[in-house]
């Protein structure tokens, strides 16, 4: 990823790459640009993507502690249970691990909430 979107947030990412577009010429968009041009707008799509990647584990962490079981979380996401499972547990335990070094992340017990829905396919590693 180039040096300027490395460290964009979403919101900056998708309006640095909706400017890309509205300055690009028909050519460019048509595939006639060059290798910059190019590489700038997969630099901000992979931006866009990573951002957006962990804001859906958080909003599927939210929805686990909202009630919300991981076939319906699969359902709207595309992905399986299991995938769901997974995605949601990398994601907290390195909550978990953030809140133990520095006070910041998830605590144990909200952990401990959104797994229980999940612990079906957290244990038995279905």
């Amino acid at each position: 990823m180039s040096a300027a979107a490395v460290g964009m947030g979403l919101w900056e990412a998708v309006a640095a790459y909706r400017g890309a577009v509205d300055a690009a010429t028909a050519a460019e968009l048509a595939g006639g640009g060059d290798a910059a041009f190019y590489l700038h707008r997969a630099a901000l799509e992979t931006a866009i993507a990573d951002r957006a990647a962990v804001r859906a584990v958080i909003s599927i962490h939210r929805a686990l502690l909202a009630g919300a079981l991981a076939e319906q979380i699969a359902d709207v996401t595309g992905v399986t249970a299991d995938q769901v499972a997974a995605r949601w547990a990398s994601w907290a335990d390195g909550q978990v691990r953030l809140r133990e070094r520095i006070g910041t992340g998830m605590t144990r017990e909200e952990y401990g909430r959104a797994a229980a829905v999940l612990a079906d396919r957290l244990n038995d590693g279905r």
